[in-house]
Formats: structure tokens, C-alpha cells, sequence
């Protein structure tokens, strides 16, 4: 069943230079049920103009603000780790100058409430894949962070991994497959650079599974470039665009 609950704060900490870690919870979390999929994601519901949090509707399979009532703003962000015993939620935020969820996690303290909508994912590797091939920039470095940290085959597991800075690596990361870090997020032209780097990137032999997460137009490139020039089939291909260049994404 889809579901909203109401959250609060329970901890922040700076993770790396260019991320902030928040873990969310209280009372109404424990309701809060995993889709299953390591990459799962949810829509945070932040506060309206008043301050207060405004919880949304699902209208034909979409989230809706009540039309008597402020709106709060709604952005999709990736589950990093769910607590069950705790009953609360982890989530890693890109912090930047200038966005309404930056803003808000570098703002955050202990008990401030936003909504958290039910979770939702696509990470799902054929049986007969022989390996993954993991590529994101930092928007979806905890993904696969989770992916990584939740696997459960000895399948050969590759990441390539686009950052800010050297700094912003997770170290832990590494320990769970081949990664492969790269820098200058945010700062090229165009703010990605991952269409580039995966045309440089040697395919595995045998079949296997590729998921990419990043920029809506450069995922696009990304996976017409796997299919078309590679060869590797659509389904074996999950490209999500996380954000788009210039554009606000509820």
C-alpha cells in the first residue's frame, strides 16, 4: 500500500565535504515499510512557506498536495540504509549552494519534521548475470553504496563512481567491488561528465546487468550508447535520471 508518514530528525553529520548525513525517525516510521529493491527511493515532502509540512495525496499513481492546504515541496531522494529495529531511515544529501533540499539538510536539527513518501526501486539484475556494472555520479553514489553493502551473489560487481572532490570517495565503498573514482562533479560543463566516461569503460566478458543513475539527459545518452553502439540488450540496461540540468525534480 502506498503510504506517507511524518518524520523527524533524529541525526546529522557531515559525511564527506560535498555530503550530509541525515537519519530520520519517530513514532509514525515505524509504519515505514522497504519496497526491497537496494536502490530504493522516496519522495521527502519538506516544509511548506509556514513552516509546517503539508502531506500529500496519491491521485492516479501520483502525489498530489491537498488544494486547500500550503504546498510543501516533494523531492525524490535514495534510501541509503533502513533501520527496521529503529524504525528509521538514512538518507545522504548532495549539498550544493542554492537547492531547497540542501538548504534544508545543512539547516536540519534534531527534531525537525519532513514527510517521507513509500518507497520505490528498479535495481534488479537478470539471474544469469555473470556481472554488474554500477555507474553514477554523486547523486547516486548511496545507491550503490546500498547495492554494494546489501549484495548477496559473488557475481564480479564494477563501479564507476563521478564526484566533486577526491574527498567526497567513500572508503567503504572499495572494500565491496572494483571502483573507480572520478572528480569534477558539478564543476564541468554540462556538470557531468558520465557519458564520457563510460564510453571509455571495457565491458566484462558474458552477459551481465548495467544501472546507471545521474543526470536525466546524460543517463539518456548513457544507455542509447550501451544499446545501440555496445549491443548490450535494453533489459539488461536500468539508466534512472536523478536530476535534470537546471531543473527542480519533485
Amino acid at each position: 500500500m502506498k503510504d506517507c508518514y511524518r518524520a523527524e530528525v533524529l541525526t546529522k553529520h557531515r559525511l564527506t565535504p560535498s555530503m550530509i548525513r541525515v537519519e530520520l525517525g519517530g513514532e509514525d516510521m515505524a509504519r515505514f515499510q522497504s519496497s526491497g529493491f537496494p536502490d530504493e527511493w522516496v519522495r521527502l515532502v519538506f516544509p511548506s512557506e509556514n513552516g509546517k509540512v503539508t502531506m500529500p495525496d496519491l491521485v492516479d499513481g501520483r502525489w498530489q498536495m491537498p488544494a486547500h492546504l500550503p504546498r510543501s515541496p516533494l523531492r525524490p531522494y535514495t534510501v541509503r540504509r533502513w533501520d527496521r529495529e529503529a524504525t528509521s531511515i538514512t538518507v545522504d544529501f548532495v549539498v550544493h549552494q542554492g537547492g531547497l533540499a540542501s538548504d534544508w539538510a545543512m539547516n536540519a536539527n534534531p527534531g525537525d519534521e519532513i514527510g517521507v513518501t513509500a518507497p520505490q526501486g528498479k535495481y534488479a539484475p537478470p539471474g544469469d548475470a555473470r556481472w554488474v556494472l554500477l555507474v553514477a555520479d554523486a547523486t547516486g553514489l548511496p545507491a550503490v553504496a546500498r547495492i554494494l553493502h546489501e549484495k548477496t551473489c559473488d557475481r564480479l560487481f564494477i563501479a564507476h563512481i563521478e564526484v566533486p572532490e577526491s574527498e567526497d570517495a567513500l572508503e567503504d565503498v572499495g572494500s565491496f567491488c572494483d571502483v573507480n573514482w572520478y572528480t569534477g562533479f558539478g564543476r564541468v560543463t554540462g556538470s557531468t561528465r558520465l557519458p564520457q566516461i563510460v564510453e571509455a569503460i571495457q565491458l566484462p566478458a558474458g552477459s551481465g546487468y548495467i544501472w546507471v543513475a545521474g543526470e536525466a539527459k546524460a543517463t539518456t545518452v548513457i544507455r542509447r550508447h550501451l544499446c545501440e553502439r555496445r549491443g548490450v540488450p535494453k533489459d539488461c540496461v536500468t539508466a534512472i535520471g536523478y536530476w535534470i540540468v537546471g531543473k527542480s525534480r519533485d
